[in-house]
């Protein structure tokens, strides 16, 4: 039965404190990246004057003119490559290279070439590096990244096994130590995470129901009870979500994940809207070098107010394809049988297929992804006044700040069509809805986070007494391992 807790203002205002002042210590602190710390140290290490003989023969041979051209060149490309630039950058190397291909330019290339997801050339750059210098440990190291962000954790930690065993500086064994963990964990056979918060919740219309107002219907007029019309009202919000995965083989090959997820939502003053979900789920995924295949099995249980509201079983298989470091397209098929335990409901139980296709993009290394997701919905209720089908859409930004600060953004888009009329109307029923989400999230302490989300949603109806606009505002604490 769901539960029912009296706001703390207390409790609204530390947390308001801390996810604000968060933010701002995070902010203060130093905003670079492990990664940048390697790159400045590796190019400490190589040295501008590292230059083999025969680049040095082919430039005795260059006319001053040519020199000077490739001077103006590789100072275009480095003010590229140190604005992060890399697309720009690797293809103004890489005709430099074709002429007078230094140790600096080498490393220059693998490194642009692994940003922009050209992962072979890069392991082609770095171990020509390390034939001429094997003791260029910094250089290994990137080689080690490399072949860890390819999926090659073997090579990866034989590498890093080798860099281990020649007592690096402490910056490039700290680095070392953080991709040897990464290693381990990506490679573990058992992995698991868990994610639990806790929220007040402000709802303007806990029903989705139309204003208190008079519609023209059937036979004359008709005016919504106080129950049946819009609601406002207060509440506390809980959710978890946790997932188990196995690995049943090799890394990147055949596992099992197992997956729960728990959702309450209990008003303060009426609480004859309360609403509680529960979902497990459990099925086989494949993971390939660019691909990922999944078949979840699951059972959704639902409360409304009291009572058991209904049960459901599903199964939702979807494959997702990168193309490339930039772009993936994933494919939805969602099936899914619902029945309402009370035979007043019986008219609401349903069959329900869903088709979805979504192409995302990933920018400035996935600090800013970008999502349409386009579907349709077939609703075969057994009662053809709750039967429905149509198309839907969605936009949707993610973003990370180097602050642990999450913001994400979702527009939404669908159309209903009924296949019977609504009670009290001459007319199939149609409904156009849209919503706007979003949602700032600031971590802290490590495990913890504070969020602020927004939602709101535009349902119009050609039949009026389903027309309805519902806001709500959700401040949560919650802790995610």
């Amino acid at each position: 039965m769901p539960f029912k807790i009296k706001p703390s203002y207390l409790f609204i205002l530390v947390s308001l404190f801390i996810f604000i002042q968060t933010g701002l210590i995070n902010a203060q602190q130093d905003s670079g990246s492990p990664a940048q710390e390697k790159e400045e140290i590796i190019g400490d290490e190589i040295g501008s004057g590292a230059v083999d003989k025969a680049t040095a023969e082919k430039l005795s041979k260059m006319a001053p003119e040519e020199v000077q051209a490739l001077d103006r060149k590789l100072a275009d490309a480095l003010v590229l490559y140190y604005d992060r630039e890399f697309v720009k950058a690797l293809p103004i190397f890489l005709e430099i290279a074709s002429k007078a291909e230094t140790m600096d330019i080498m490393f220059w290339i693998g490194t642009s070439a692994m940003k922009t997801g050209e992962k072979e050339l890069a392991v082609e750059k770095f171990k020509k590096m390390l034939v001429i210098d094997p003791q260029l440990n910094r250089v290994r190291l990137e080689l080690a990244t490399t072949y860890f962000s390819m999926g090659r954790y073997d090579e990866a930690r034989k590498e890093l096994e080798i860099v281990k065993a020649a007592s690096p500086p402490k910056a490039v064994m700290d680095n070392m130590l953080k991709l040897m963990a990464a290693i381990d964990e990506r490679t573990r056979k058992v992995s698991w995470n868990l994610r639990l918060a806790q929220g007040v919740m402000w709802d303007d219309n806990i029903n989705s129901g139309p204003e208190l107002d008079t519609f023209q219907v059937l036979g004359g007029s008709l005016t919504p009870d106080r129950m049946t019309a819009e609601l406002e009202d207060e509440g506390a919000v809980t959710s978890l979500a946790g997932n188990l995965l196995f690995d049943l083989g090799e890394s990147k090959g055949l596992m099992w994940n197992n997956a729960l997820s728990f959702y309450n939502k209990a008003y303060f003053d009426y609480s004859e809207f309360n609403f509680l979900s529960v979902d497990v789920n459990t099925g086989p995924w494949w993971v390939g070098r660019r691909d990922i295949f999944k078949i979840p099995v699951g059972y959704t249980e639902r409360e409304y107010g009291s009572d058991r509201l209904s049960y459901m079983l599903h199964v939702d298989p979807e494959y997702e394809h990168h193309f490339n470091q930039y772009f993936s397209l994933k494919g939805l098929y969602s099936l899914s049988a619902e029945n309402f335990y009370f035979t007043s409901r019986s008219g609401l139980d349903n069959n329900k297929r869903r088709f979805e296709l979504t192409p995302a993009f990933y920018l400035d290394n996935r600090r800013h992804i970008f999502a349409l997701a386009a579907g349709y919905d077939d609703h075969d209720a057994d009662d053809d006044r709750n039967t429905y089908d149509g198309p839907y859409l969605s936009l949707s930004y993610f973003t990370k700040f180097p602050t642990q600060t999450e913001l994400f953004l979702q527009y939404q888009w669908a159309k209903k069509d009924f296949e019977d009329k609504p009670l009290l109307y001459n007319l199939y029923r149609e409904d156009k809805r849209q919503g706007i989400t979003a949602v700032l999230s600031q971590g802290f302490m490590k495990y913890f986070y504070a969020s602020f989300a927004f939602t709101y949603t535009d349902n119009d109806s050609n039949a009026e007494i389903y027309d309805y606009e519902r806001t709500s505002y959700t401040f949560s604490l919650g802790c995610r391992f």
